[in-house]
This record gives C-alpha cells, sequence and structure tokens, in this order.
C-alpha cells in the first residue's frame, strides 16, 4: 500500500516546498506527490530545482480555485486509495506515514475512514481526544467529553478545522456539491471543518484520532486563516453552526 500526498500550493515553495519536497520524495511510503498550484509559480521553481520528480505530478490551475476546491483538485487526480492531503506550509514526517500504513492495515473493510493527528506541533494539542472515533452517534459525547477534559488543550472544533489528515479515496470521489455551489468562495477560512461537516452529513465517516500521528502544523502571518477569518464572519459563523447540528 502506497500513498497520495496532495498539496495544494501557491507562491510557497521558497518558504516552505524547498524544504520539504524533498523529504517527502524519500519516502517510501509514497509512490504519488500531487501538486496543484493556483497561479504555477511554484511549479516553475519546482521544475528549475534539483528535486528528484518521477514521483511528483504538477497542474497548474487555469483559474483560482480558492482553498476549498484547489485541496478538492488535487486529490481527485489521486490514483491510490489512501489521500494524505497535508497543506504546502505544514510537514509531515515519515513517523506520520508509517503510524498510519501501520493503522490502516488493521482497519476493515475501511471505505469512509479519515486517519487524523492527535498534534499539530506546536500550537494545536488534541492528544486528550486521541484513541477516540468519531461517527455521527459518537460526536455528541465526544464533544461533551471534549469541554470537561481539554483543559488549556485545543478543542474538537479546531481539530476539525486544521485538517493534514488522511482520507479515503472514496470521500473525494463520492462526495456531493451540488446543493454548496454558492457556498464555497466564502470557505477560505474554515474550508477544511465546511468539507468535514459535508462529509458527516453525506457519509457513515469514521474519523479516527490517533495517538502519537502528529505534524509540524507553521503558524504564519501569511497563512490562509489568518489572511481571511475576518472577510467573511457571516458564513464562518455559519458553517460552525452547521457543523454543530450534527451532535444537536
Amino acid at each position: 500500500m502506497y500513498f497520495t500526498l496532495c498539496i495544494p500550493t501557491m507562491d510557497r515553495y521558497d518558504t516552505f516546498l524547498i524544504a520539504y519536497l524533498i523529504k517527502y520524495v524519500a519516502n517510501p511510503l509514497i509512490n504519488e506527490i500531487i501538486i496543484t498550484d493556483e497561479n504555477g509559480n511554484d511549479i516553475q521553481k519546482i521544475l528549475e530545482s534539483n528535486i528528484e520528480k518521477s514521483k511528483l505530478k504538477l497542474y497548474k490551475n487555469d483559474n483560482r480555485l480558492g482553498p476549498f476546491l484547489n485541496k478538492l483538485r488535487a486529490c481527485n487526480l489521486a490514483t491510490n486509495e489512501w489521500i494524505a492531503l497535508i497543506d504546502s506550509d505544514n510537514f509531515a514526517d515519515e513517523e506520520y506515514f508509517n503510524i498510519s500504513y501501520k493503522y490502516i492495515k488493521q482497519l476493515i473493510n475501511p471505505k469512509y475512514d479519515i486517519i487524523s493527528p492527535s498534534f499539530a506541533k506546536p500550537v494545536f494539542d488534541y492528544r486528550h481526544l486521541h484513541n477516540n472515533i468519531i461517527t455521527k452517534t459518537s460526536l455528541k459525547s465526544l464533544i461533551d467529553f471534549d469541554d470537561k477534559n481539554r483543559g488549556v488543550n485545543a478543542g474538537l472544533s479546531t481539530l476539525m478545522n486544521t485538517g493534514n489528515y488522511i482520507l479515503n479515496n472514496s470521500l473525494i470521489t463520492e462526495i456531493n456539491l451540488n446543493n454548496e455551489i454558492n457556498n464555497i468562495p466564502y470557505s477560505s477560512a474554515c474550508d477544511v471543518i465546511y468539507f468535514n461537516t459535508l462529509l458527516f452529513e453525506q457519509f457513515d465517516v469514521k474519523f479516527h484520532i490517533l495517538s502519537g500521528l502528529e505534524y509540524e502544523h507553521v503558524v504564519h502571518h501569511g497563512s490562509i486563516y489568518t489572511t481571511t477569518c475576518n472577510k467573511y464572519p457571516q458564513f464562518n459563523n455559519y458553517v460552525y453552526h452547521r457543523f454543530a447540528n450534527l451532535y444537536q
């Protein structure tokens, strides 16, 4: 079993991808790296670099898609059953993939499954939730557990909007966006919880929060969340209320 690594990007090569891609290419569990670039600048620099390119599949978008659709486009191009969707400014090391691989091999008839980290180092710590599996029926009890036990750790609703997880390709090929066309353009700051909400609404998702599964989550002023969180506050509230309706 191999993973497809999907990296949506725009102008992140010099700051992040120049270091990350070399490590991803060397990862033996990744045999396909799909990069969808909003303006082509990163792709051009990758092509001009000395990075080994046999695993790379590079795509420049014809038009700016925005975070939600750019991620979805990258995932739709994947040929493996399991997709690691990692933001271009974050990094998951080889141990992240080893832990996920061993866990997935133990699953019985996986289809609508998501493998989620329990720690987005160094800021977003969800380790009080590790080894839980979120489903529609368990979501309410886990929300209550989170409220009582998270302490200084980040909450479950924050976990739902950080992503950088591994998901089964069935969730990508079968998701229905016909009723969401008018919403997607406003989803930049909360695209992950929006996507997760759609998955819980449409499928019997099993969202596995794994003990020991960690990655580097870089918080910086140029992140999509930081630059767009105040742009569409009404839509952000709408998405979080829609997620809350899953368990109320």
